[in-house]
């Protein structure tokens, strides 16, 4: 291993490729420690010296390729000193060595042991013998990166430099041009400029980034990983706000484009004075603070019409309010010039400043909530005294009480509350109470108009509950109780509520719980239920649980209650068993025994009703889905024998029970009783929702079962009795066998393919087509309330390519039957797989559309093309000769036309707009003719649609227009 001869160094010069391969070679060599770089240097000595410019680039470019491979810390400190000397002396050459002595440099101020003093060298060389914005974008990007390395790792060596490295890299970044370099240098000057002192050279370091504001730029679209205007917009502004020598330019800078009439200049500059606030303390802002605030005053008061504006605005001057609290005088200052302009404007509801006046004030709110709340509510408090509440009209209250209750909520996220003057508070709120108490006058009609007030007054107490004096609670108390007793009027006062129980629990119990309870039994079923839904939020606050919990299980298994209390108490079990967590259930099922309890409700009540049957089964299964599964288990072994599935009673029962039973728990000893029983209640009953519930409890039962053979012959008997029920022409049997087949399929089980292929013979029967058309649906169909848990991995797919097998040959002799259960199942295929049989299933659909018989199918059909057309499919564009046609005829007024369907064609005429302009020309005229009868279709909403899709096309080859 020696150091490499002038002939072998003269060879590898000669290519890139062989310059590369030496390099490498040589790095190993000298990573193996067979010879010093210094030898090496000297070998190549004739290439680096060499009057002919080329062979120096080539040299330079062998050294700097060799230090790139090389480890980063395999060279010591005096290798480095000796290359940092050869290095900075080639800074001289001729403009074509500097990529080579770039990347020499860039090499090696990564090495581990570059000492520290040779980093301002390196600079100072480097600024004095060249500049960085005379060599190429690609060499530029490697002197940021090595000064966005070098300001991040020797920050004490550049401090010694002063302004010479400062003004260095001004020069250096001065007149920079390309997108990514400027996000490099966006990204790392910062940092940079919060933490080297800038000297006298603050003002050109803001103007080097100032001349870029705001960003005018538009990325590549053919470049995926392209850096975003909105990206590059948000790292300058970091920069322009980096220190605080910058808040007076800033300030002069943001509020001078301000001015601009491009929204995107606009919506910048308010950022940037957005983040001055954020970053600038209040004391170097202040003197700037009136230039500030009458620059975005023009912007929200009264402000313009777009909405980003408007917003941006706001929170620019919510941050500098709220940055401001921190110190009194300042922020007292801010607040007196911003609430002097809006206060006189929040004193006319129907004034048209009076709403951005209040965006405004509630901005002030929430950055010094003490001081603008006083002020706010005392302006609102003298406009409420100056009129009387009987005879004002009370729109103008609802309005001032919805903002005053915004103030309130403001001040308590601020934890300012109780801070308030009360003098002012105190009035206001009396007067709100006095809004609410109006439901207890004798002539109170309940007009529109006052139920809002009440609302609005609601509003205000829900957030000032903790200010409420012991009076004002009182009447707050006698309000509620003739709120929650009126027989007409149903307001949501729970916020209120539960916000006093949790203050004032004593109070609440005996001024409003005990009354609503005690009474309860006089009341009607409208205030009953209204107690309930007052009542049941506050069931966590334990205070009151037991309470509410005794009423709600009185009402339910009282003996001879009438069955509509019966149902509210109910109604009311299920609500709070869907709010409250697992372990209220378990230990209220641990408590009160609550399954059994139900279940004998439900079996001992004469002529309990189906309603109430409901709520049991509804409850039941609440609770067994949060008992661990030792308990479910132990529930079922207890009760599901003796239930008798023709009685309703004890069907709800086992809907309760089974239907959201947890998959692990077996149920093999009652599987083939429970699947004869429901099959022979479905085929015998004429109750149509206790055969909803046996079709569930089916499909959910052989979705859970155990792949067993003995489970799989148990569900193969059923299907073959359905089988011969079919053949007697039962339309429930093929209703009953797509329920079975809909749990097989999603759990991936073998048998799903066989009962398909039977449903697909019956779409020819004379009697039965559409009933199996419609299985199809129950199989494709997704049904929130059933419980399968045991669903195959792309059982979809599945489905599909089983459908395809079985009926592929069929649905190319277009059988309305066919195409109908092509569609429900095509409406559950995920649409990539759509798309890879595009081609054969294209026809189909175009076909469907042709068919204009079932409303449901057409709309899933048109549904599928529009999910392609919006995406602009090619195939669907080829075909649009076949598909504007079908369109067309079904938005036109017939009696198998729905509405929505005339809608759902007419929107995907629409989307059809969006294809390319030379393939929809040849159409424009027979469309924009044909759609002139939709726009008197007797449907407002058609001739809605109908409008947008005919202004659409007639645009078509327009102008500026798609």
């Amino acid at each position: 291993m020696t150091t490499p001869t002038r002939a072998t160094l003269e060879k590898a010069l000669k290519s890139d490729a062989k310059l590369q391969k030496e390099a490498t070679k040589i790095a190993k060599d000298l990573a193996a420690g067979g010879y010093d770089i210094s030898l090496l240097a000297e070998e190549l000595g004739f290439a680096l010296s060499s009057p002919d410019m080329e062979q120096r680039v080539a040299g330079t470019n062998l050294l700097s390729a060799v230090l790139c491979a090389l480890p980063a810390d395999l060279l010591n400190a005096e290798q480095l000193e000796f290359l940092t000397t050869f290095y900075t002396d080639r800074l001289r050459d001729h403009h074509n060595v500097m990529p080579a002595i770039i990347d020499g440099i860039d090499a090696m101020v990564h090495m581990k042991a570059l000492p520290a003093g040779n980093v301002p060298l390196i600079l100072q060389a480097f600024f004095q013998h060249t500049t960085c914005q005379s060599q190429t974008r690609g060499d530029r990007t490697k002197l940021f990166n090595i000064f966005k390395y070098l300001t991040l790792n020797f920050k004490e060596e550049l401090t010694t430099m002063a302004g010479d490295f400062v003004y260095g890299l001004i020069n250096s970044i001065d007149g920079e041009r390309d997108p990514r370099n400027l996000e490099i240098i966006f990204s790392f000057m910062p940092e940079f400029m919060a933490n080297y002192p800038l000297l006298h050279l603050a003002e050109e370091m803001f103007e080097i980034f100032a001349c870029y504001f705001p960003i005018d730029f538009n990325p590549s679209k053919q470049d995926p990983t392209a850096i975003t205007r909105d990206q590059l917009a948000a790292k300058l502004t970091n920069c322009l706000v980096a220190n605080n020598e910058f808040a007076e330019w800033t300030v002069v800078l943001a509020v001078e484009k301000l001015e601009s009439e491009l929204l995107v200049a606009k919506l910048d500059s308010i950022e940037l004075l957005h983040q001055a606030a954020v970053k600038f303390p209040p004391s170097v802002l202040e003197p700037h603070f009136d230039q500030i605030w009458q620059a975005l005053k023009t912007e929200t008061f009264p402000g313009a019409d777009n909405e980003d504006i408007l917003r941006a605005s706001l929170k620019a001057l919510g941050a500098l309010l709220e940055r401001a609290a921190h110190v009194p005088s300042i922020s007292h200052s801010y607040q007196t010039s911003v609430l002097g302009v809006v206060l006189p404007q929040l004193s006319d509801v129907n004034q048209r400043l009076f709403h951005p006046a209040t965006a405004i004030a509630l901005v002030c709110v929430a950055g010094d909530a003490p001081f603008a709340a006083d002020k706010i509510l005392n302006s609102f408090l003298l406009k409420l005294q100056a009129t009387d509440l009987s005879t004002s009209p009370p729109d103008q209250r609802v309005k001032i009480y919805q903002i005053v209750a915004q103030v309130y909520k403001l001040a308590a996220l601020r934890e300012s509350l109780q801070k308030l003057d009360s003098t002012i508070s105190v009035p206001l709120l009396d007067d709100v109470i006095a809004a609410l108490r109006l439901c207890e006058r004798e002539d109170f009609d309940a007009k529109k108009e006052d139920l809002e007030l009440q609302k609005a007054a609601l509003s205000v107490l829900n957030e000032c509950a903790p200010v409420l004096s012991e009076a004002q609670r009182a009447l707050v108390y006698k309000a509620l109780v003739q709120l929650i007793s009126h027989p007409t009027i149903d307001l949501d006062f729970t916020v209120l509520t539960v916000g006093l129980g949790a203050l004032q629990p004593v109070e609440l119990q005996a001024n409003f719980i005990d009354i609503g309870i005690r009474n309860f039994e006089i009341f009607s079923n409208f205030i009953k239920r209204k107690i309930y839904t007052n009542l049941l939020p506050l069931i966590p606050q334990m205070a009151f649980t037991q309470r509410i919990l005794d009423l709600v299980m009185t009402q339910m298994f009282k003996p001879d209650n009438p069955e509509p209390v019966r149902l509210l108490a109910l109604e009311a079990l299920n609500t709070l068993l869907t709010q409250e967590d697992q372990r209220f259930i378990v230990d209220l099922q641990q408590q009160s025994n609550l399954l059994h309890q139900l279940i004998e409700l439900a079996q001992q009540t004469k002529d309990i009703t189906l309603q109430s049957l409901e709520q049991i089964a509804g409850a039941l299964s609440r609770i067994i889905q949060q008992l661990p599964l030792s308990e479910q288990s132990a529930i079922i072994s207890e009760y599901l024998p003796g239930l008798q599935l023709q009685k309703s009673a004890d069907l709800y029962i086992a809907k309760g029970l089974l239907g959201y039973l947890h998959k692990d728990i077996s149920l093999d000893d009652h599987f083939e009783r429970l699947l004869s029983d429901l099959t022979q209640l479905s085929l015998t009953t004429d109750n149509e929702q206790l055969r909803v519930i046996a079709h569930h409890l089916l499909c959910s039962l052989v979705n859970k079962m155990e792949n067993t053979k003995g489970n799989r012959s148990k569900v193969k008997q059923i299907t073959e009795q359905l089988k011969k029920a079919i053949k007697t022409g039962d339309v429930r049997a093929v209703e009953i066998l797509a329920w079975v087949a809909k749990g097989l399929v999603v759990a991936g089980f073998d048998e799903a393919a066989d009962i398909v292929g039977d449903l697909s013979d019956l779409l020819k029967h004379p009697t039965l087509s559409t009933a199996a058309a419609l299985g199809f649906d129950i199989i494709a169909a997704e049904y929130p309330e059933l419980d399968l848990p045991v669903v195959k991995f792309l059982y979809k797919q599945k489905f599909f390519h089983t459908i395809m097998g079985k009926m592929g040959s069929k649905l190319a002799d277009y059988c309305v039957h066919h195409l109908k259960a092509f569609v429900y199942v095509l409406k559950a295929t995920p649409q990539a797989v759509i798309k890879l049989n595009i081609e054969q299933l294209g026809p189909l659909l175009f076909r469907s559309l042709e068919e204009h018989n079932e409303a449901q199918s057409l709309c899933i059909a048109l549904g599928i093309c529009e999910s392609f057309v919006q995406q602009q499919d090619a195939y669907f564009q080829a075909h649009l000769g076949h598909l504007i046609p079908s369109c067309l005829e079904l938005s036109k007024y017939k009696a198998q036309h729905t509405m929505q369907v005339r809608i759902a064609a007419l929107q995907l005429l629409y989307d059809i707009t969006k294809y390319p302009t030379f393939a929809l020309l040849p159409h424009k005229v027979d469309v924009t003719l044909a759609l002139a009868a939709a726009l008197d279709d007797p449907k407002r909403l058609v001739r809605n649609t109908a409008v947008q899709a005919r202004n659409a096309w007639y645009l078509v080859g327009a102008a500026n227009g798609d």
